[in-house]
């Protein structure tokens, strides 16, 4: 049981225990007066797997509100619970600055992220029209169903841990150097994953402490997150204000943009998660100038939730870019054609695929866009103003190096092994599918191994990578498979190998047809194994084995001097109550290319749910910071998120265009891209039933009132 801060920012000055030690069932206590004060850990952003590199039991110093000052372990849950509540604290405080726009004043920049291309105050100064616009987003949490929680446990000086994971590859190495272990001490087990969104991609200190007390106790030790825990113990979406300026010629030509992006970070660790080059990659604009700065506040260090970069940064621009539009007097739709191309302008390259044109065309049609008034507020519905709003996505490709091993077994069981991980994506369903037709059996025929840090190791589940990462490495070790298989079968049967076929569970020559058992029986060789070791060409040798070894390693979204990147065009329809001025999102559409789609009922749950939670982003969600740096409302019932009731009819189409510069596969992918451009697209919406543009999320009714 964790216990954590009541103060923002201070010091610990005492902790009374001995009513704790006096509960029936108490094990023990964990305080920064205990051994693992002395542990430490790697910031992800800096060569480790940590989501912080503050310990937070590493002294008396509070840094933010609910960091963990104890750790109670006792028999039952029960008794961990009363033992918790028993413990006296007393603080000395100080002054807490937890949200972005107080420190502001303590910006500081990141050069990495900035780019000057050409001359943009003069292009503005040239231009016919100019918007100017600061938006502001809110931090936000991921809430999956599932809590974090960990099990530890001891066994002849080696640890396995059980947690729900992203990267169990990653935190096997974080563990292991942190107790000063061998890798091959260390298993870190997580196959089935209930929900993370970024949330469990890296290695938490409550799984350090679970790892502590078990050694300590020489016994198992559970150890549950509560879900207002959740707020602090984890990362979480970073508040951030986005200074956008764009200009135009009369006749609707882009000619300058500037991008200025403030993103909330802790003090500990520059989390540096700014997103606003990614932008330059959408329009056709000669004159660029971007830059990023990290904000250090009073918070436990925020880290990725989808589309992690790219919200703020993609919500502000698109929103930018609707008022542009209207500025020069035309469509929204035709003004983002008009402004196409097929260069990034970040760097020069042309664009390995892009049909944004097509996205935005098809889009459009479905949605019945040529019906749409170009006047604000001039739509209803009854008592209802109804607006139309367009924006546009786009998402880097990320991909990482990943190693599979394919087993033909005896009884004709088709398995691969992989250290990725199944979030409730449809990841086993994708992998089992690109197996199977690799090898040439049936879906049924496999089976798929996910989760743990004793299979081949694997990539972080993250950035949409996952099957654009170890579906490659499964394909090229499932052809390795097959290949074995049906050269040993062809001399048994005296027979060259090109005479045989596998294709839908069966292997034919002229003569005979087997089942894959059948066949692995006849050749004789046992279990067939074949190995993969899959990396995009761009990184090294020394990359692809950090990659390997538990670092976070994704290639740069180019390949073969082509910028690698996913778009989408999404549209929203919201009725706004001309009395209350309540908005609900009455229909989206949404239209993506991704390159190829393995499995298109998965890849359309995912985009579905994105753009469900884009829409939740522009109305409902935002962890509130109050005036003592605490988030207000840590829970379920006070944390608003939309639900099927929020929004009516979504309905999405992709554009099937595999990508041969993303891989063999010309997979890219699809977790990430729904949630961008839905919230601008609402927001646009809003806009358009009722005259009024809110620079900021979420978009409440007080924002709407006249």
């Amino acid at each position: 049981m964790l216990v954590t801060s009541t103060i923002t920012t201070g010091r610990i000055t005492a902790m009374d225990l001995t009513a704790a030690e006096a509960v029936p069932g108490l094990l023990g206590i964990i305080t920064h007066h205990s051994d693992v004060s002395t542990l430490t850990g790697r910031f992800v952003g800096d060569g480790g797997q940590f989501h912080t590199s503050r310990n937070p039991l590493g002294g008396p110093l509070v840094y933010y509100h609910g960091q963990v000052i104890a750790v109670v372990v006792a028999e039952t849950r029960e008794a961990a619970e009363e033992a918790a509540s028993r413990i006296a604290t007393t603080y000395t405080q100080t002054p807490a600055r937890a949200s972005l726009t107080e420190n502001i004043d303590r910006a500081r920049q990141v050069p990495s992220a900035g780019l000057n291309i050409g001359d943009v105050d003069r292009a503005m100064a040239d231009a016919a029209q100019v918007v100017t616009t600061v938006i502001d987003t809110p931090a936000m949490h991921h809430h999956p169903i599932e809590p974090y929680t960990t099990t530890a446990q001891w066994r002849g000086g080696r640890l396995r841990v059980e947690l729900p994971s992203q990267w169990v590859t990653g935190a096997r190495a974080g563990l292991a150097e942190t107790f000063g272990l061998h890798l091959d001490r260390v298993e870190v087990s997580s196959p089935h994953v209930g929900g993370a969104f970024g949330s469990k991609a890296w290695l938490m200190w409550h799984t350090v402490f679970a790892a502590a007390a078990a050694r300590s106790l020489r016994r198992p030790v559970r150890l549950s997150v509560s879900r207002s825990q959740m707020f602090t113990v984890g990362p979480f979406r970073p508040q951030s204000r986005q200074f956008v300026r764009v200009g135009a010629t009369a006749d609707g030509k882009l000619v300058g943009y500037e991008h200025v992006e403030y993103v909330q970070t802790s003090h500990a660790d520059d989390n540096r998660l700014s997103g606003a080059r990614i932008t330059s990659a959408l329009y056709d604009v000669d004159n660029i100038r971007v830059s990023a700065y990290v904000v250090p506040t009073d918070v436990n260090t925020p880290g990725s939730m989808r589309g992690p970069h790219e919200y703020g940064p993609v919500f502000a621009l698109e929103c930018a870019i609707d008022e542009l539009a209207e500025r020069c007097g035309m469509d929204p739709v035709e003004f983002r054609l008009h402004n196409d191309t097929p260069v990034n302008r970040a760097d020069g390259l042309p664009f390995s695929s892009r049909s944004l044109d097509r996205c935005l065309r098809r889009g459009a049609a479905l949605f019945g866009w040529d019906d749409r008034s170009m006047e604000p507020g001039t739509m209803s519905d009854g008592d209802a103003l109804i607006g139309w709003g367009c924006a546009t996505s786009i998402y880097p490709v990320l991909r990482a190096p990943a190693e599979v091993a394919v087993r033909l077994e005896p009884g004709g069981t088709v398995r691969v092994s992989a250290g990725g991980h199944e979030l409730g994506t449809g990841a086993s369903t994708v992998l089992a599918q690109i197996l199977a037709d690799a090898v040439g059996c049936t879906l049924d025929d496999t089976a798929v191994e996910l989760g743990d840090s004793r299979l081949p190791p694997g990539p972080m589940t993250a950035g949409s990578s996952n099957t654009g990462s170890i579906g490659p490495a499964v394909w090229h070790a499932g052809v390795k498979a097959r290949t074995m298989l049906l050269t040993a079968l062809a001399a048994r049967l005296g027979v060259t190998p090109d005479l045989l076929n596998a294709r839908e569970g069966a292997i034919t020559c002229p003569a005979r047809s087997f089942t894959f058992a059948e066949a692995m029986a006849e050749a004789g060789l046992g279990t067939i194994c074949a190995d993969h070791i899959w990396a995009p060409t761009e990184l090294d040798t020394e990359s692809v084995a950090s990659g390997l070894g538990g670092r976070e390693v994704f290639a740069p979204p180019t390949s073969r001097g082509r910028a690698l990147y996913t778009f989408g065009a999404q549209f929203a329809e919201v009725a706004v109550d001309r009395v209350t001025r309540v908005p609900r999102v009455r229909r989206m559409v949404g239209v993506f290319d991704c390159g190829r789609i393995v499995n298109p009922r998965t890849a359309r749950a995912q985009l579905v749910g994105g753009m469900i939670w884009g829409a939740g982003h522009a109305l409902f969600e935002e962890s509130v910071v109050d005036a003592a740096g605490r988030f207000a409302g840590a829970d379920l019932g006070a944390y608003h998120f939309a639900v099927n009731a929020d929004v009516g009819d979504v309905h999405i189409e992709t554009i099937d265009s595999p990508d041969e510069f993303a891989n063999e596969l010309g997979v890219k992918g699809v977790g990430e891209i729904g949630v961008l451009g839905a919230a601008a697209a609402v927001a646009n919406a809003v806009y358009h039933a009722t005259g009024t543009r809110v620079r900021k999320t979420p978009i409440l009714v007080d924002d709407l009132i006249p």
